[in-house]
């Protein structure tokens, strides 16, 4: 199979090569629809029989209840095939677009699709992937009962009486002015879907700032936004389905005009009851997917509006930003040893990081420490440099300790052992009765189960359990006393395998800056003020009198 991926196609081109991709199954879906549509023309020309024969007997005869019985059985097993090998390679395919979507999500650094909100993103992996899923299920499954009810209805009614087919049109008519009325609303249907993606996206901001104490005031706030927001995507909603609304009745209108108008026909030509059944038996026939194929009107205006959506989202993705060209070159790596460029304010500072190596960057609240972390992540992972970066308020999965650890990699015995020593060497064994069993723990969603700290310290062990090759760390020890903050990095800095990694932490404390090989103070607008090798050097200069400032008694090392 080509590397081309399904979304780099345009949309008929994309539905085309999904039919031809699961082609058997469409196969055995069309089968299943012709078994289908024969064994339920057959219905009615039983009952025609039965029809003719109580007239001329006078009396209703006894029924073949077995021939009634293996139809109804033919029926229900072609019905529910057909179903399920249309349905099936709609769900395949909903999963293929979402890995595509979820593997670029992965690989592209964040500011590419930092215009997306949380709740759109959702809307476009969750929502809009079911709409497509429901537009190609539903779409191709209504399109092929049309094509094969008229296959094998046709010839049969022309067998039994052409002259009957003038009555169809009133239902052909309210069929199609269904599907007119339905379309015409559909241009509100993105709208409706953007507006979708805001409400979700107003109830999962709120409901993470409630997390904290400081924001359970805002209740108030919160269920006025939810309802102007919600007011909005309502009235959108309201205007896509009202065409449909109002248009339902046209066919139950339609089809009751067809039954009067073959009725009239049949009693204009001397016509029987047994033939009048069996009219109204094919006419209730086709009605079922000429109702559904008129759905496909209001299905497919969503489907495509859906598309839209999921493009846009696949084109911020795979077009390489402004910036990000120019990130790569401000990376270069000779023997280990990694060189960073890096903007800072008005200036640009210069980062070099050793195996081994740690580095930590002080500076007064608001100089910009974290966003500098978070640009040496962004130009690292452009130049494929591994990384693992924890940030000051980082997230954990609904799921074990284990799984949150090692994030889909099956761990070996010995990264199972080495994950423990690391999490008793961070004070979290305690969480389980048995060290043993504290890779079992459940930490809930965003690691509800656990304390800030805790959570923080296993975002760190997580970080010292990956591959990467250079770890950054955003103020890590900030929820830990200064007697477990040394014990940690002194218990680190032995292990062989962490020697390997470069180590870039920001800080205030004192404590971090002596366990590191080099500081660096960051003023704004004057950049590295300060650089430190070595703590003897913490007697004097800049970096003595930051600390000096903070009231923080310093002697000489």
């Amino acid at each position: 199979m080509s590397m081309k991926r399904r979304l780099d196609r345009r949309f008929w081109g994309w539905l085309g090569s999904h039919f031809f991709e699961f082609w058997y199954w469409y196969l055995g879906a069309f089968v299943s629809l012709w078994a289908l549509h024969r064994l339920q023309t057959q219905l009615p020309a039983e009952i025609k029989k039965l029809t003719d024969a109580a007239e001329g007997q006078g009396v209703l005869p006894d029924a073949p209840v077995g021939i009634f019985l293996l139809i109804a059985l033919g029926i229900i097993v072609f019905r529910t095939l057909s179903r399920l090998l249309f349905f099936t390679p709609a769900r395949y395919q909903q999963k293929l677009l979402r890995s595509e979507l979820l593997a670029l999500l992965e690989e592209v650094p964040p500011a590419r699709y930092g215009g997306w909100n949380d709740g759109q993103l959702y809307q476009v992996l969750a929502n809009d992937l079911n709409n497509l899923r429901a537009f190609v299920g539903f779409a191709l499954l209504q399109v092929g009962n049309v094509v094969v009810a008229a296959w094998v209805m046709i010839p049969r009614l022309n067998e039994a009486d052409p002259a009957l087919w003038p009555a169809f049109i009133p239902m052909g008519l309210s069929v199609v002015l269904f599907s007119v009325l339905t379309a015409l609303f559909q241009r509100y249907a993105r709208q409706s879907l953007e507006a979708q993606g805001q409400v979700q996206n107003h109830v999962i901001e709120s409901y993470a700032a409630k997390a904290t104490v400081k924001n359970y005031h805002r209740e108030e706030t919160f269920v006025e936004r939810f309802v102007a927001l919600s007011k909005i995507e309502l009235g959108l909603f309201f205007r896509t389905s009202v065409g449909f609304a109002f248009s339902i009745p046209l066919i139950r209108l339609g089809l009751g005009a067809s039954l009067l108008w073959g009725a009239w026909i049949l009693r204009a030509r001397g016509g029987s009851a047994s033939e009048l059944v069996f009219f109204a038996g094919y006419l209730f026939l086709m009605l079922e997917p000429l109702m559904f194929l008129s759905w496909m009107a209001m299905v497919a205006s969503q489907g495509y509006a859906a598309w839209g959506r999921v493009k846009g989202l696949y084109k911020e993705l795979v077009k390489p930003g402004s910036d990000e060209a120019r990130w790569q070159s401000d990376v270069s790596v000779l023997e280990g040893r990694v060189e960073l460029k890096l903007p800072y304010w008005e200036r640009e500072v210069e980062l070099s990081l050793l195996p081994g190596q740690w580095l930590v960057l002080c500076g007064e609240t608001g100089c910009g420490k974290s966003e500098l972390l978070k640009r040496s992540a962004q130009r690292l992972s452009s130049a494929k440099v591994g990384l693992a970066m924890v940030q000051q308020e980082p997230y954990l999965f609904n799921d074990t300790i284990e799984a949150n650890l090692f994030l889909g990699h099956a761990p070996s015995d010995e990264e199972r052992r080495r994950a423990r020593a690391l999490l008793e060497l961070m004070g979290l064994t305690h969480l389980s009765s048995s060290g043993e069993d504290v890779l079992k723990l459940e930490v809930g969603e965003n690691g509800k189960r656990l304390s800030g700290g805790q959570a923080k310290r296993l975002a760190l062990v997580r970080s010292l359990m990956s591959k990467a090759q250079i770890v950054l760390w955003d103020d890590p020890f900030s929820s830990v006393d200064i007697l477990m903050e040394k014990k940690i990095i002194d218990a680190l800095r032995r292990e062989a395998w962490v020697q390997e990694k470069s180590f870039v932490l920001t800080s205030h404390r004192l404590t971090t800056v002596r366990a590191c090989d080099r500081a660096l103070l960051l003023r704004p607008q004057e950049g590295i003020v300060a650089s430190t090798d070595g703590m003897k050097s913490l007697s004097e200069g800049a970096l003595f009198e930051f600390f000096r400032e903070q009231m923080v008694t310093l002697t000489p090392a």
